[in-house]
């Protein structure tokens, strides 16, 4: 879902800024970027942990404790996922810029970042909402995942074996390194490196993956948002590891199933317009000579 013309400041008039750590070329960007988000009067909240900031008024704030309009990144798609699997409220919009490797999630370069942002605040952008991913064991919830949430044996080199059932009932069963459940962001990620296909955003849907399957036991399967999607590991000596976004982790006891389905929760990013397909094209799509 798009939100037009969005009122991206609100009565905090704060902002966020959370970098690429390892990455020291960042930290000219990340300071012009401070310096023009303070010459408009807004408090900006700096991550101690990622970003080295010279400018004397920025807020030392760790990402967890972060209460502001929007938060901008810099970095790639991994620092985007670690910022939301951090932040107080991952509903927070983010306006992420680009120095990783693909930046599939971004919206700008660093050339461009400080006229970039200065569109959002002249509020000429949209904002763009994502389906996120609940998950868990039982009464025990995960993390809400934006790309997908991966079901792996927590023994090296072990086969996975299990069933899924959709809504309670059974529609596969096999052996397989793993397997997650995607959201349309996800397709584009792990699951499509994995041989699943990428869905649209407009998809009111969810893709399984297998990763693996030895003969092609298993099949991808795309399903309704509205659906639940259950894992029961079926070995009694494998444990697994469910993995959510690539960021954290919970172990799951064999014969124990892990529960999957659309979240409530969205995660939201700033977008100077709707441009989902130039992102595919520019970034996932190579050029033919």
């Amino acid at each position: 879902m798009i939100e037009e013309n969005p009122q991206v400041l609100t009565d905090k008039r704060a902002v966020g800024l959370v970098c690429r750590p390892d990455r020291p070329e960042i930290e000219p960007i990340a300071n012009q970027v401070a310096e023009f988000l303070i010459s408009h009067d807004l408090e900006v909240q700096v991550d101690p942990g990622s970003c080295n900031i010279l400018h004397t008024q920025v807020v030392p704030t760790p990402i967890e404790e972060m209460d502001a309009d929007f938060v901008v990144t810099i970095g790639g798609d991994g620092t985007i996922l670690y910022t939301l699997s951090t932040l107080k409220d991952r509903q927070t919009p983010l306006f992420c810029i680009n120095r990783g490797t693909i930046g599939f999630l971004t919206e700008t370069d660093t050339e461009s970042a400080v006229e970039a942002l200065g569109s959002v605040l002249e509020g000429e952008c949209v904002i763009e909402y994502n389906v996120n991913i609940s998950s868990g064991v039982g009464d025990t919830e995960f993390a809400e995942a934006l790309n997908e949430v991966f079901v792996v044996s927590k023994i090296p080199g072990r086969l996975l074996s299990f069933q899924v059932f959709l809504d309670g009932v059974l529609v596969d069963s096999g052996r397989a390194d793993g397997a997650m459940l995607a959201t349309p962001v996800g397709s584009s990620a792990y699951a499509l490196a994995a041989g699943g296909s990428i869905l649209a955003p407009t998809v009111n849907g969810l893709i399984f993956v297998p990763v693996c399957p030895p003969r092609f036991e298993l099949k991808s399967i795309v399903i309704p948002d509205s659906s639940t999607l259950e894992l029961e590991l079926l070995k009694p000596s494998v444990p697994g590891l469910a993995i959510v976004d690539g960021q954290k982790r919970w172990e799951v006891d064999p014969l124990e199933t892990v529960w999957m389905k659309k979240s409530e929760t969205t995660t939201r990013f700033i977008r100077l317009y709707d441009n989902y397909y130039d992102r595919l094209n520019s970034r996932l799509v190579p050029r033919v000579l």
